[in-house]
């Protein structure tokens, strides 16, 4: 008989940013026994993320408990010594964000296992390596002497598998950890986690948008509307007899159809940035590993120019060497400008703004959203508070945000919200061409369509250019004029968004066109 591990009852979580209360979580109920699996979905901004953080008793700053309770066993987890790592332990969605930059993959598993296994070197130095395999990563050449930049997103992910894993906790919460991740990647991290709870006999909580998914792995499922949970129970049956309209209409409206569009109408060909062979190597002689071998494209004026490939492929790499914040080893970069040629920049331009995936780690934490929209104004000379105002004013107007949120803070936002305000900051200073950068795949599918259509209408009113990475072909087909497949750090194949998504030439392109299709990988 399974025993009860957390118990959820009765849960209030408000906040309080500028003197306004706003209700969070309202009256969840949600218990977690040993050894269970437990989906957890709902809408960008349902209140999912809160839920997590809660049962780890690691709510953000403002944030504050106002009714119910969460035990652990028959305790209160405030008063549970060692409740985060020993009881409880959390995946985030964005790897990047919680593993330290400036430390070693190495360091950084050797700190937590030796604080809670004892700091003997060779004992921690020989659980670290243990580790690493676990999570099949001990074949990467020199991992415990890399650096979380130096991988891929799939290999971080892993990596913050190998964290939570290693100080044996009873119940891991993963939230969002495919986020960004290409299919095939996808499966391969699902089946790793839920080998390694078979293995351990941990409880998992698998918060997520991606209901495939959730259908394939959970027991259990709970879906969230605006903080509360308002359908739970055994997963098939929640599926087959949803309770009301919204869970019925939410469940269905995520099933994504991946039939590839046609290419859009052509636009003249005007070029607006030219990369000319790039290349990108980490580590040193005896070491070297290119991540990005002469890739060179031409995004053109008005156009979109989508980049797909495996995760590792190196899209990520390429879209910071064009932003010019990451350096590169040698290529050329061209921008071309209302007749204007600007040659081999090296520098941020501010004709190139970029849209993170991840919406929490592009904005500061400590800045409300107008003194985020005013900084990139400030940083260009502008001084002038009420031009700054109107300005910002008139850019949250343009992706349709309302006013009353400039005096909010990141955390206080949804994920479509947050993704909205990355959006305008990126076009404060009114660039020509935006890199968009897996911006929708944290996103619940209607959200999503929501910021899709923000896009194209931006793009059509300011004729904009777009070079759209995403591992999500249902949105490149929306999207795209031309395609890039990208492999091993290579462009292998190029052309209309209709000829790579229907007619692939190349062996790898027609695996990730095949990988796109979930049914028959996936279904139970």
């Amino acid at each position: 008989m399974q025993k009860t591990l957390f118990k959820v009852s009765g849960l209030g979580v408000a906040s309080n940013t500028a003197g306004k209360k706003q209700t969070l979580l309202n009256n969840i109920d949600l218990t977690i026994n040993t050894g269970e699996t437990i989906g957890l979905v709902g809408e960008t901004g349902s209140g999912k993320s809160m839920l997590g953080w809660a049962l780890m008793d690691l709510l953000p700053k403002g944030c504050f408990v106002v009714e119910g309770s969460i035990k652990y066993g028959d305790t209160p987890i405030s008063e549970i010594p060692n409740l985060r790592g020993k009881k409880a332990a959390m995946v985030f969605q964005d790897p990047m964000q919680s593993l330290n930059p400036t430390q070693t993959i190495g360091k950084q598993i050797k700190t937590i296992l030796g604080k809670w296994h004892g700091n003997k070197e060779e004992t921690t130095e020989e659980r670290a390596v243990q580790s690493l395999e676990r999570v099949q990563l001990g074949s990467v050449v020199n991992i415990m002497g890399r650096y979380p930049h130096q991988l891929s997103g799939g290999q971080m992910q892993r990596v913050m598998i190998a964290l939570a894993i290693s100080t044996r906790p009873h119940l891991i919460i993963a939230d969002e950890i495919t986020t960004g991740l290409d299919a095939n990647i996808k499966l391969e991290i699902m089946d790793l986690l839920f080998s390694l709870q078979d293995e351990l006999g941990v409880a998992v909580l698998l918060i997520s948008h991606d209901l495939i998914v959730i259908k394939r792995y959970c027991d259990k499922v709970a879906v969230m509307r605006s903080g509360e949970i308002v359908d739970n129970g055994i997963t098939d049956k929640v599926f087959l007899n949803p309770k009301g309209e919204y869970v019925r209409s939410f469940l269905n409206g995520q099933e994504k159809t991946r039939k590839h569009k046609k290419t859009k109408t052509p636009i003249p060909k005007q070029e607006v940035l030219l990369v000319s062979e790039f290349e990108k190597s980490y580590g040193d002689l005896q070491n070297k590993h290119t991540v990005v071998k002469k890739v060179s494209m031409v995004l053109c004026r008005g156009n979109t120019l989508g980049l797909i490939g495996e995760s590792g492929s190196g899209k990520t790499t390429l879209a910071k060497m064009i932003l010019n914040i990451l350096e590169r080893d040698s290529g050329r970069l061209k921008l071309t400008i209302d007749g204007l040629e600007m040659e081999n920049l090296i520098t941020p331009h501010r004709q190139i703004g970029a849209v993170m995936q991840d919406s929490v780690g592009s904005l500061n934490p400590r800045m409300n959203i107008h003194e985020a929209l005013s900084e990139p104004l400030e940083l260009m000379g502008l001084s002038d508070r009420h031009v700054k105002k109107r300005k910002v004013v008139a850019m949250m107007n343009d992706v349709g945000l309302d006013q009353e949120l400039l005096m909010r803070y990141p955390h206080s936002l949804s994920g479509g919200q947050r993704q909205r305000v990355s959006l305008a900051r990126a076009m404060m200073l009114e660039p020509s061409i935006l890199i968009l950068d897996e911006p929708t795949s944290a996103l619940d599918v209607n959200v999503q369509k929501k910021i899709l259509e923000l896009l194209k209408s931006l793009q059509k009113e300011k004729n904009l250019s777009y070079l759209f990475i995403s591992h999500d072909l249902a949105v490149i087909s929306e999207m795209a004029n031309d395609v890039g497949v990208m492999y091993d750090g290579e462009i292998v194949e190029f052309g209309s968004v209709e000829k790579i998504l229907n007619k692939p030439e190349q062996a790898y392109t027609q695996k990730l066109v095949d990988s796109s299709v979930w049914t028959s990988a996936t279904e139970t």
